[in-house]
């Protein structure tokens, strides 16, 4: 419902290159004509989202428009757009009014982008990375959504890059990252918020995977070897395609972990101070620090300051990883449950057919 009262409902559109949402007073389902303007969606990436769209940008303005204070700060006035040619989108730029604001002043509140949809790249950048991680020599880098996952090894003179295609699932990007990895002793694990899987590494370097549970959390964190899922500990105001926005309530169970011999995810206590960081950042023991630069770099910083970067999309060897995640009915840990639906076919008599 509108704050006015007006009751209105959300659809996702497509159009011929583009997908947008759309609010309208009546419920429809089909071909719709519609006219407008498009607003760019900057934070909201959620999995019924529209998709991203791409095109040439033919023209941008910065947009200013007037001001005037109100009781609870400053509003725009209607019919007071001004715009300007620009070249680039302006960081060191004023998008609130300040203390030396006054009535009437020009802010800016916007960028206008002309884009044509019919002329866009042909090809998407080869590789998006998302989250990082450190072990050893070697810096891992999982791409933001698909099973693709990245070993950069540092030990030369030059950065040797290797590509694993996991057998996992293509998760949409609602963020930076859909997955999570840490590095342990022996090996790598991989969480989202549907399942958790553990990479090992043999000694001849060949990379395995297996599933621990199909449960698991946006958040997590390794401490001493042992993963933990990190709860929400605060409520928030959250856009909801079903209701609008709405409150979120923090998680009842603050911390939990995965308890790697009975495979269960279990509450615990601790340990004091553990959290969770942001998934595309790493530091080595030496104090050098990692981090995703844009989508396809990898951007490191010594710990002397100097700073180098390493193209993800550099040629690479392509390895299969092999899954190692047992059949669900042949995992002792399921006997109970695959016995109460198992029919024993010795108890069933063969009918004799009828002498003649």
């Amino acid at each position: 419902m509108h704050r006015d009262g007006r009751l209105l409902w959300l659809h996702l559109v497509y159009g011929d290159g583009w997908s947008a949402q759309w609010w309208n007073d009546e419920p429809t389902d089909g071909e719709v004509t519609l006219t407008g303007t498009f607003n760019a969606m900057l934070t909201d990436f959620g999995v019924d989202a529209p998709p991203r769209v791409h095109g040439r940008i033919r023209l941008m303005h910065l947009v200013d428009e007037q001001v005037r204070p109100t009781e609870k700060g400053w509003t725009t006035i209607d019919g007071t757009d001004q715009l300007t040619e620009i070249d680039a989108i302006p960081v060191a730029h004023d998008w609130w009014p300040s203390k030396d604001t006054k009535d009437g002043d020009f802010i800016a509140s916007g960028v206008l982008i002309e884009i044509d949809l019919d002329d866009h790249p042909s090809s998407l950048t080869p590789f998006a990375a998302g989250a990082v991680t450190i072990r050893g020599d070697s810096i891992w880098v999982m791409h933001s959504s698909e099973p693709v996952l990245l070993q950069v090894d540092t030990a030369g003179t030059d950065p040797v890059t290797t590509r694993y295609l996991l057998p996992l699932t293509i998760e949409p990007s609602n963020d930076r990252w859909s997955r999570r990895i840490h590095a342990i002793d022996d090996g790598l694990w991989l969480t989202s918020e549907h399942d958790i899987h553990l990479c090992t590494i043999s000694p001849e370097g060949e990379l395995s995977i297996e599933r621990y549970a199909t449960e698991g959390s946006w958040s997590t964190a390794v401490h001493e070897g042992q993963l933990y899922l990190m709860g929400r500990t605060r409520s928030s105001m959250n856009s909801n395609r079903r209701h609008g926005v709405i409150r979120t309530y923090p998680d009842e169970e603050r911390v939990r972990l995965l308890d790697r011999v009975t495979r269960r995810i279990v509450t615990v206590d601790g340990p004091d101070g553990i959290r969770a960081s942001r998934a595309d950042r790493a530091t080595a023991a030496d104090g050098t620090q990692w981090s995703v630069d844009g989508t396809n770099m990898l951007r490191r910083i010594d710990s002397d300051g100097t700073a180098s970067k390493t193209d993800l999309t550099a040629e690479s060897e392509t390895v299969t990883v092999r899954s190692t995640t047992s059949d669900a009915f042949a995992d002792p840990a399921n006997a109970d449950v695959v016995a109460a639906i198992t029919v024993d076919v010795s108890r069933f008599v063969p009918k004799t057919p009828p002498s003649p």
